[in-house]
């Protein structure tokens, strides 16, 4: 067995139970508002766009989207613990399986594809490999959304939190596999803390001042002062064809 599968497999049991708690939709809904500030930028008008989330997890970000109205919106994930819970709270279009096998013949199927935590469970091989499927099976003119842990942030090694996490990325090094891989209109947002109250102002405060810090010794040590330091970024790119 890979040893991906064995902690697949329990993925619920032995990691994101002990983290969030239990999956439950009212713990779902917490997260819109996140969500709401992150991605929705990134969402076509017309909401007859046919979207498929790439390793969905519980399937709460295909749920967010299901109820802004995108109807025509889907899930893949490995986790038969995932998928089981996400039916279990009646979340709709949730599928279990290898994300790789579920779009490979789906060419030019969907408008937005996004794959929020997941390609940092890949290897470097894998990744270009689901990335060129990812290209094939977006219509011209779609999108694709990517959330990966940051390297550069101070904090970077919180990527070994997780044990099936295989790499951490750079804006640098995002743009680079996104161009091989044939996109365009490569763009890297930071995902700077979502304020809920008193609480994560002081600390969203305290974070721009260390973070300013942080920006005048990179300008010391490279002469630049253009990096990231939030803990997960954001990538979005096109796939454009003549």
């Amino acid at each position: 067995m890979d040893y991906r599968d064995k902690f697949y497999s329990k993925y619920i049991s032995a990691h994101t139970a002990r983290l969030y708690g239990e999956v439950s939709l009212i713990e779902i809904k917490k997260q819109f508002s996140t969500w709401q500030k992150y991605f929705s930028k990134f969402l076509p008008k017309d909401k007859d766009v046919k979207i498929v989330d790439l390793g969905c997890g519980n399937g709460g970000f295909v749920y967010w989207l299901q109820e802004l109205g995108y109807s025509n919106t889907e899930g893949i994930d490995i986790s038969i613990e995932q998928v089981e819970a996400a039916k279990k709270i009646g979340i709709k279009n949730i599928n279990q399986g290898d994300l790789r096998d579920f779009i490979k013949n789906k060419k030019d199927s969907y408008d937005v594809i996004f794959m929020r935590d997941v390609l940092e469970h890949f290897n470097k091989e894998e990744i270009l490999d689901i990335l060129e499927l990812v290209y094939k099976s977006l219509k011209n003119n779609g999108t694709i959304v990517i959330q990966v842990p940051n390297a550069e942030n101070p904090f970077g090694s919180k990527i070994y939190g997780d044990f099936t996490h295989e790499i951490s990325f750079t804006k640098d090094s995002i743009q680079q596999i996104f161009s091989i891989s044939g996109f365009k209109d490569i763009f890297v947002y930071p995902m700077p803390r979502v304020i809920h109250g008193l609480k994560s102002l002081i600390r969203s405060i305290l974070w721009k001042v260390i973070e300013l810090c942080l920006r005048f010794y990179f300008v010391i040590e490279t002469g630049s002062g253009k990096v990231i330091f939030t803990q997960n970024i954001i990538a979005v790119a096109k796939k454009h064809e003549l």
